[in-house]
């Protein structure tokens, strides 16, 4: 596959959401960190030299990492600054293929070679603040962060799933595949009452899918909070909003009001999955994890 000379360094680069299986927010750029112990070795001058591809990849600025083979096929972490994409060569080295790879049983291989490295799949935990002696005094204490547990619980969202299940706050696109993936992953589990998800829908895929995200995120909200996810299914069947969707003026408010929570607790992308567990930290995590069982364990702890 033949990179343009023309294409920049920034547009071969940009980061791919479904390494954290989320459609990103634009613009999105991986925080990735300088600390050499995790991150894949770096392929030698020679390996780059015996590789067209490699050899095209290099020229444009970026550090080659090896992320060993799969499937046949060799991978390879680009990164340059604090952008970043995996590529896999062609069994001859002389092209390259942009994107994810997942197996037969729909598992993301890509996902699993980059989990270890610190900052390309996000995982936050908000620990409450200690309370300064001088936290009175004017000036004297620092702006509290924002716990994303409660500014989630502030902003428009759908409830699916049992009354007392640990409760998920899911921030979504409702036109982005991977919210829509999760939803689908997360249903047996719903039914079963071991999680309540709240829906938070936010739109920011417009740029995409040629504005349907917004009316979409619109139309869940004028569902209220016991429609929305009957809001979304219909979204999710159509690939688009109905015709015959409901509406509500005040909808584009309620959206603003969601974005803004979105943006305040600094989202990467959609989904992003918050929750509190039993010790009081509130945890936010970028897209929804491969291993379901371990996901659902930490949020009942």
């Amino acid at each position: 596959m033949h990179v343009p000379k023309i294409l920049s360094l920034f547009a071969l680069l940009t980061p791919l959401p479904a390494l954290a299986q989320q459609c990103p927010t634009p613009p999105s750029l991986a925080h990735l960190p300088s600390a050499e112990g995790s991150l894949p070795p770096i392929l030698s001058a020679e390996a780059i030299a015996s590789s067209p591809a490699l050899q095209r990849l290099a020229s444009h600025g970026a550090l080659l990492r090896d992320l060993g083979i799969s499937h046949g096929m060799q991978g390879v972490f680009a990164q340059s600054g604090k952008q970043f994409r995996v590529f896999y060569l062609a069994p001859d080295g002389r092209a390259e293929i942009g994107g994810v790879m997942w197996d037969e049983t729909g598992r993301n291989v890509t996902r699993n070679q980059v989990e270890k490295i610190p900052g390309v799949i996000p995982t936050v935990t908000w620990t409450p603040p200690r309370k300064s002696n001088q936290a009175n005094a004017v000036g004297s204490a620092d702006p509290a962060p924002v716990d994303p547990v409660a500014r989630l619980e502030a902003a428009d969202y759908g409830l699916v799933g049992r009354d007392g299940a640990p409760r998920v706050y899911m921030v979504i696109d409702p036109l982005c595949p991977y919210s829509q993936q999760a939803m689908k992953t997360l249903q047996g589990a719903v039914d079963a009452g071991r999680v309540q998800l709240a829906l938070v829908p936010i739109a920011i895929n417009d740029y995409e899918n040629g504005n349907r995200s917004t009316p979409a995120a619109d139309a869940l909200i004028a569902a209220g909070r016991t429609g929305m996810d009957t809001a979304w299914r219909s979204v999710m069947e159509g690939g688009k909003l109905p015709e015959n969707a409901e509406t509500d003026p005040t909808a584009p408010a309620q959206l603003a009001l969601n974005m803004s929570a979105a943006h305040a607790i600094s989202i990467r992308g959609t989904p992003t999955l918050v929750w509190r567990s039993h010790d009081g930290q509130a945890h936010a995590q970028a897209g929804l994890s491969d291993d379901l069982e371990a996901f659902l364990k930490a949020i009942a702890s």
